[in-house]
């Protein structure tokens, strides 16, 4: 869409009001007007204090064309596309021969993809306009439109796609032995895992607000020497749902998707899952993003244990949270706070569960090294058990976990479709007995890619 500023209108209008507003005092004068901070903070792309600006302009001028134009073109800056179509409508009701709303109308109209409506109002420009640069301006939007009206109508391919990463790490402690080495006949088993994880995708609908795709999964973690006893391999099927609605203006993108999985300690079946994750993501203030989600999981695993019901770990998990981010101006950059609360219900009290996620980071790009980014965050993790007691001559009581998690990584975008990442993270767990007391350090080097 053509980026039209203060500049090109403001030059149209205010030469020839400060006569009129001598003698009409409902109409603002140039000098008041830029003098206003509304054109400092609407060039800075400050749109909400330029909102806040205009709305006091508006209380002292309510029927000034200028201002309710103005206001409407902040409002469509922030989003709030119908608000803004309400105020040029509004407008028109007083002047329906008024070029310039009657442009801005027809933009407005074509970033809420309401095409017909916005050939409607930029036809009109062109024919009834008096100025050349408005008829300029309407014609080069008119033929763009068209353009992309040609692009809508040929029917979109779908084709198939793969996301992949792949990588090296060094794992202190893969068998999560804890740090009293009396509490444990095990010897620590450090060394280098090799991760593989690939999906491959089809869209099944790929429409303008509505995308569904179908989803092969596999996830495989082998690890050498004496920790190969857990290499882990994870086969499943998914479906995933995006689709886009505006309620009041605003947009939220709401997501939905169902996942199978059955996974093996080396060739050995360890667990059946089966996943649903209910999404919706949305701006509530500018430069920010906010996501809410709900989990939910039900799981069947291999032998129960010794007395099902105590060690059984067959049941439901699952929890529902939020993650706020707050961009900077560029939008490059921003910060983020998760929050969680999650539980378990199984068939053996061992592991019923009930607990609590917070966790910050933030993500920042490094020009200074090219394409690249860095991320930070970390977290803390809280887990009750209620009925958990021990089934050996360790008197463990109620068991409660403690786990911090600190994680960072320099990402490289060799291109859109290929990145390499350099990460470290540590693990520390604890709780009021000595024995799930560890720490682990993880770091190195993976590969991501999608073809």
């Amino acid at each position: 869409m053509l980026a039209f500023g203060l500049s090109l209108p403001t030059r149209l209008d205010l030469t020839i009001r400060s006569a009129f507003a001598k003698e009409n005092p409902s109409i603002i004068s140039q000098g008041e007007f830029l003098a206003s901070d509304f054109p400092k903070f609407f060039k800075k792309r400050e749109f909400q204090k330029a909102l806040d600006v205009i709305d006091s302009l508006l209380k002292k001028y309510p029927s000034d064309v200028l201002i309710l134009r103005y206001r409407a073109l902040t409002l469509d800056k922030l989003g709030r596309r119908r608000e803004a179509i309400a105020g040029y409508k509004q407008i028109l009701t007083q002047n329906p021969n008024h070029a310039p709303t009657h442009l801005f109308l027809g933009l407005a109209y074509a970033r809420d993809g309401k095409s017909y409506d916005a050939e409607k109002e930029l036809r009109w420009v062109v024919e009834k306009s008096g100025s050349e640069e408005y008829r300029h301006w309407a014609q080069a939007q008119l033929t763009r439109l068209r353009q992309m009206g040609k692009k809508a109508d040929k029917k979109v391919k779908k084709k198939p796609y793969l996301l992949g990463k792949i990588g090296a790490y060094y794992d202190s402690n893969p068998l999560l032995i804890p740090d009293d080495k009396g509490l444990t006949s095990r010897s620590d088993k450090d060394g280098v895992d090799f991760p593989i994880n690939v999906s491959l995708g089809y869209p099944l609908v790929l429409e303008k607000d509505l995308r569904v795709d179908a989803l092969y999964i596999n996830q495989e973690l082998i690890r050498d020497g004496g920790a190969s006893d857990v290499n882990f391999i994870s086969q499943g099927f998914a479906l995933d749902a995006k689709k886009r609605k505006f309620f009041g203006g605003r947009a939220f993108l709401f997501g939905a998707r169902y996942d199978v999985k059955v996974n093996f300690l080396r060739d050995n079946l360890f667990s059946a899952v089966n996943r649903f994750l209910l999404s919706a993501d949305t701006a509530l203030w500018p430069k920010t993003r906010t996501h809410l989600y709900a989990r939910y999981s039900y799981s069947n695993y291999g032998p129960d244990g010794s007395e099902p019901s105590r060690t059984s770990r067959d049941g439901s998990r699952g929890g529902w949270g939020f993650v706020q981010y707050f961009y900077t101006p560029s939008l490059k950059a921003y910060f983020f706070s998760k929050e969680e609360v999650s539980f378990a219900e199984t068939r053996g009290d061992n592991f019923d569960r009930w607990g609590s996620l917070t966790r910050l980071g933030i993500h920042t790009p490094l020009d200074f090294l090219g394409p690249a980014d860095w991320d930070v965050s970390t977290g803390f993790d809280y887990g009750a058990y209620p009925e958990f007691s021990s089934l050996s001559t360790l008197d463990l009581g109620e068991r409660r976990d403690k786990r911090l998690d600190v994680y960072t990584a320099l990402t490289y975008h060799w291109r859109p479709s290929l990145a390499t990442r350099a990460f470290y993270r540590f693990i520390y767990s604890s709780n009021e007995s000595d024995f799930f007391d560890r720490k682990r350090h993880i770091a190195g080097m993976e590969v991501i890619f999608s073809l």
